[in-house]
This record gives C-alpha cells, sequence and structure tokens, in this order.
C-alpha cells in the first residue's frame, strides 16, 4: 500500500498539504503555480500531486480559464475542488426537535430537515438513521459519497462505554451503543458529541479570525447546559462532563418559594412557563393567556406586564448568578447565549443587568447569531474536519490499490 513506504507517507502528507490549498481557495479557482507558491513546494510535485487528486476525483480543471486578450501562449491551467466528492452527515438531536442535514467539503448544506424528536432514544436514532437515508437517496449518485457524521446528543457522552448519560430529556440511552449503532446503519465512522459542545464550536466557527479564544456558549431551551472554549479548544473536562451549567444549585431565588432548586429548575424554557404561571396565581396582572410560550412572556416583560416580568426577573437572576461562579473561575471574555430561550435578545439584556450583583469584572455578552442551528453546524464542522484530514490519505491509497 502506499502509505507503507517513506515516500509514500512523504506524497500522502504532501497530497494533504495541496488539498488544504483547494480548501482554502473556495469555490475559487487556483493554479498549480499558485500552489507551489502557497506550499513551497516544487512544482513538478504540485504538478504531479494536482494529477493525483485529478484523477481521484477530488478536484478538477477549471474550463472557465480563458486567455487574457493579448497574452501570448497557452494561459496556466487553474483547477477547482470538486465539492460534492464527499458529504458528511450532521445531526442535532434535541430533546424535541432533531435536525439533519447533509453538507459537501466546502460546509455547504445540500439537503436538510427538521423532524420531531421521538420520546426515547431508541426510537430518535430510528428516525435520524431513516431520514439520514432519505435526504441521501434524495440525492441520487452524490448519495453513495457519505464519508463521515456527527451527532451532538442531549446528555454526556462517555466512548469509553459508548453511552449517553445525564439525558433526562430523552430517556432509554442506558442501553444503546450510539456511536456502534449509527456507525454500522450509516455504513461511516460517525462521531458522538453533548449538543451543547457542538453549538460551542458552531459559534466559534461563527467568530473565526476575531481572535476570542476564551469564552462560553450557553445554551438555554428545553434544558440548560454549556460549552467552553479556552485557548482556543473546546474543552470537555476529565470525563466529558464539562459545562454542566444546568446542574448547579441555587442556593436561593425568588425569595421562599423557590430553594435548593437547579438552574435548569428555574431557568429552561418549561420552567419560565411555570414561573409565569405561579406570578398570576400570586395576583399579578397580565394581559397574556394562560398558554402563552416564552417569546411571548418575554416580549410581555419588555411592555411592562407584572407577571411576564417577574417571571423573567427570577429566570435571568438565577443564570447571572450561575453564570457568574463560572466567570469567576475562567475568566472568559465573552458568554454567548443560544437556544430557544437564550438566544433572545430580551433576555440577554436582563442576564446583562443583573450580573453585575455578582461580578466586578464583567465579560461581553451576546445572544447567538445562530440561534437553533448552532449546535448543527457545529455537527457538519466536526465530521468535515474528520474528512478533509481524511480524504487525501483514502483516495489517494485507493487508487494506488487499484
Amino acid at each position: 500500500m502506499l502509505e507503507e513506504s517513506g515516500s509514500g507517507m512523504v506524497r500522502l502528507r504532501n497530497g494533504q498539504v495541496v488539498f488544504d490549498r483547494f480548501v482554502e481557495a473556495g469555490t475559487n479557482p487556483i493554479s498549480r503555480a499558485e500552489i507551489a507558491r502557497r506550499t513551497g513546494l516544487s512544482k513538478p510535485t504540485v504538478n504531479t500531486l494536482v494529477q493525483d487528486l485529478e484523477a481521484a476525483g477530488v478536484v478538477r480543471c477549471n474550463p472557465s480559464a480563458q486567455p487574457s486578450q493579448g497574452r501570448i501562449g497557452r494561459p496556466a491551467a487553474s483547477y477547482e475542488l470538486v465539492p460534492d466528492a464527499a458529504l458528511v452527515v450532521g445531526v442535532d438531536m434535541g430533546a424535541t426537535k432533531t435536525i439533519i442535514g447533509v453538507a459537501d467539503l466546502l460546509g455547504d448544506v445540500i439537503a436538510a430537515e427538521q423532524i420531531e424528536t421521538p420520546a426515547d432514544a431508541v426510537a430518535a436514532v430510528n428516525a435520524v438513521v431513516t431520514a439520514t437515508r432519505r435526504l441521501l437517496e434524495g440525492l441520487g449518485e452524490r448519495g453513495s459519497r457519505l464519508e463521515a457524521a456527527c451527532m451532538g446528543v442531549p446528555g454526556v457522552y462517555r466512548p469509553t462505554h459508548d453511552r449517553v448519560e445525564m439525558a433526562p430529556n430523552l430517556p432509554g440511552f442506558v442501553d444503546l451503543p450510539i456511536r456502534a449503532e449509527l456507525s454500522d446503519r450509516l455504513g461511516v465512522e460517525v462521531t458522538i458529541e453533548n449538543d451543547v459542545n457542538l453549538a460551542t464550536v458552531g459559534e466559534a466557527n461563527e467568530m473565526a479570525g476575531k481572535g476570542t479564544k476564551h469564552f462560553a456558549a450557553i445554551s438555554i431551551g428545553t434544558g440548560i447546559g454549556m460549552g467552553m472554549v479556552m485557548e482556543g479548544a473546546l474543552y470537555r473536562g476529565a470525563h466529558g462532563a464539562a459545562g454542566e451549567i444546568g446542574s448547579v444549585k441555587l442556593p436561593r431565588v425568588g425569595g421562599e418559594v423557590f430553594h435548593a432548586l437547579t438552574l435548569e429548575d428555574v431557568a429552561s424554557a418549561p420552567a419560565i412557563r411555570k414561573l409565569f404561571h405561579r406570578s398570576v396565581e400570586a395576583g399579578w396582572r397580565t394581559g397574556l393567556e394562560g398558554d402563552a410560550d416564552v417569546p411571548a412572556i418575554f416580549a410581555a416583560a419588555s411592555r411592562g406586564d407584572q407577571a411576564a416580568t417577574t417571571a423573567l426577573d427570577i429566570a435571568a437572576d438565577a443564570v447571572a448568578f450561575a453564570t457568574s461562579y463560572f466567570c469567576w473561575v475562567n475568566d472568559p471574555t465573552l458568554v454567548v447565549f443560544g437556544g430557544g430561550v437564550g438566544s433572545n435578545p430580551i433576555f440577554v439584556d436582563a442576564v446583562r443587568a443583573r450580573i453585575g450583583r455578582y461580578l466586578t469584572v464583567i465579560p461581553e455578552m451576546a445572544p447567538s447569531t445562530l440561534g437553533g442551528r448552532a449546535a448543527f453546524l457545529g455537527a457538519i464542522s466536526t465530521a468535515l474536519a474528520e474528512v478533509r484530514g481524511s480524504l487525501v490519505a483514502k483516495r489517494l491509497a485507493r487508487r494506488n490499490e487499484g
């Protein structure tokens, strides 16, 4: 095999270097001479490697290159990446909804759908497999080019046991070897990751180039979780459970009514709805119906609605308290709030207004610009990183064997 010899290893390594330049160029064509200039490789080496990548179906000659007007001789041939030479699947499995999508080598999502998450983990995995196969079949021949997948789960993934734990909003993971199950049924290697960690990866990609190396992404929706980036890298902790901020105990929230509860008990979407109902029962005036959802409650609070304001104040103060503990220990530059609750600007403003009670140095705080797609985009990015790092070796080795 190609990779067993020293020269073969050098060729694969150089092939990866050339491939990376095509990925950087994106949809823009690039000449072999330009690749040689950027990589420091010799022109004959680049010519050979581009030919290898072209034969492997990874790059192609750009037919639109035309000689410049008045130029003598042939123009330099330019090449471009074949975006759908390989595909990845990204999945964000939430407690109530699941997003499944297929993306190409440039990260462009070419097929996606959202489904309701079934009530237990086994049924949810079955639904993901069914939806994935449906999306791939809809792509025709391109659907056979799937190389990897990544799925976010609403709990802590233990890779040594291939098991998801601490997922109270989606029971049934205990006896499910989820990575092995999905890898076998989809026919590719599948990465499993905590959904909030993937949302953090999505946020990190969104902030790429801004120089932010220390930040947290707190997702607040049906549940609450946090992902942390330290020195520019995702931090998972010794057992993959870093960032379980939703389990923080609150010593005192809302006077005597709420005590010894976790953050998730007070500030998740279901908890905020309960706070609103209790505020109404306590006699606070409201113009909302009893079944108002969280965005409506926040909007009403911004207009001075008493019951809605009371609910918002309690939830925001609880989040400010819990967030302050993380800030004291890790000193982030930025805290990004995501999820159906967290990404609401009204909620972020309320947290910002209260966190000064607990901190002396307040980080920048902002709602996510990715909304509910952060974890899904993080899953796509994670799967792509795997494929971009292994595709050249697979394709060139396969071609050599042929």
